[in-house]
């Protein structure tokens, strides 16, 4: 029983890093820029009032007409050209909505003394080439030539905002609800509710079966739409995936209750999202990341105890090991205090291996567990892809 648990929760947090992993990796460009604000300033030339009041001035039109504005300054494009760079980030963070296409960037290049502004494919004729060119040359670089950046950055935007307010664009909606992402969703609750049963010894497995065939074909129905053969083998994956997932985590108590208060707590903080904006990273990836780490100790300190018990000879011979391993590590690493702390992490995660392979190969078990959960993917607190991004190359670009 102590294998198992120790591999379910092995398992579960190796799908935790992962899911902090694509949450802090979510809309970040090819370059390393993450689309996190809407205006973003790498060459700390704009003042943070400045900024916030730009900031501001973008959500109220995203507001009223559903077009993203986003304003980047950089220091350099380095070897690509500022049309490339600038496509290559209007596509990574998928700037406008989905199937409207009405983004537009605003990118200045300072150190090499160039500006683009890259349209959308569902504003190119309301920010038409032209107008594009007319801005950079007539209110964008003379004002940098005089160096005040902050004056031409927010003409721009004024004549953008402009441009924009009268461009017969559809009309924004409040966020949707996709029926897949709802029917997805079902499936693994459904799923995991189904594993604790079964694990629980409430469900017969012949039951089990049947009520994920119907479950499958009434979300199928539901959410599938036109590719609703798909979800039919979706489904059922996912909710196998659910009644796995739970299903182990039901055989240790503490565990289970821990990923149920995690899942409360996202449920809480999309809530609060709907209200007041919530910075996913910030609240969600680094308390998930916290709680791994301890749960990951906590293994550690379970798989240990039971090395004691079963041979306190092979407890002092592993624990030897350990340290022999982390002044090994603290000695590579070679950066000071810094390598040294560094070492710890490492050493910690191989003496999980060392002292367990002890406790794996004893046959006694001990209850334990940690908290575990893989993370959805990240939403910022002031900006997000609009899941648009298709840009044609529509724009202009200048230099001063």
């Amino acid at each position: 029983m102590m294998l198992f648990v120790r591999q379910s929760v092995l398992s579960l947090l190796a799908l935790v890093f992962i899911g902090l992993f694509c949450t802090v990796h979510a809309q970040t460009s090819p370059i390393g820029v993450s689309l996190d604000q809407r205006v973003i300033d790498l060459t700390n030339t704009l003042d943070t009032g400045f900024t916030t009041r730009l900031n501001d001035q973008l959500a109220a039109l995203e507001q009223r007409k559903g077009a993203q504005v986003a304003v980047l300054l950089v220091p350099t494009t380095g070897g690509a050209s500022i049309e490339d760079y600038a496509n290559q980030l209007f596509r990574a963070w998928k700037l406008g909505r989905k199937d409207v296409n009405d983004g537009i960037l605003l990118l200045v290049a300072k150190d090499d003394r160039k500006v683009r502004i890259e349209v959308g494919y569902g504003l190119e004729g309301t920010v038409t080439d032209l107008l594009a060119h007319r801005i950079i040359e007539e209110h964008i670089t003379p004002a940098f030539r005089q160096g005040d950046y902050a004056g031409g950055v927010q003409q721009a935007v004024n004549d953008l905002t402009v441009l924009v307010d009268g461009g017969d664009l559809p009309r924004v909606t409040g966020p949707g609800i996709n029926p897949q992402a709802i029917a997805v969703l079902l499936a693994f609750i459904l799923g995991g509710i189904g594993g604790v049963l079964i694990a629980a010894g409430k469900l017969p497995w012949r039951r089990a079966l049947i009520a994920a065939v119907v479950a499958t074909l009434l979300l199928a129905l539901y959410g599938g739409g036109r590719e609703w053969p798909m979800y039919l083998l979706l489904l059922p994956l996912t909710l196998l995936i659910g009644g796995a997932t739970f299903g182990a985590l039901w055989l240790a108590r503490t565990v289970f209750y821990c990923v149920i208060g995690l899942l409360l707590y996202i449920g809480g903080l999309l809530v609060v999202d709907r209200y007041v904006d919530v910075n996913f990273i910030h609240w969600l990836a680094m308390p998930l990341g916290a709680l791994a780490v301890l749960g990951a100790y906590l293994v550690l300190w379970v798989v240990m105890r039971n090395a004691w018990k079963t041979s306190r000879v092979g407890f002092a011979v592993r624990l030897f090991a350990a340290v022999a391993m982390y002044v090994v590590a603290g000695l590579v690493a070679d950066a000071g205090r810094d390598g040294w702390l560094l070492a710890v992490p490492i050493t910690s995660f191989v003496a999980l291996f060392i002292f367990g392979k002890t406790a794996g190969g004893s046959g006694s078990s001990s209850s334990g567990g940690s908290s575990g959960s893989s993370s959805s993917s990240s939403s910022s607190s002031s900006s997000s892809s609009g899941g648009g991004g298709s840009s044609g190359g529509g724009g202009a670009s200048g230099s001063w």
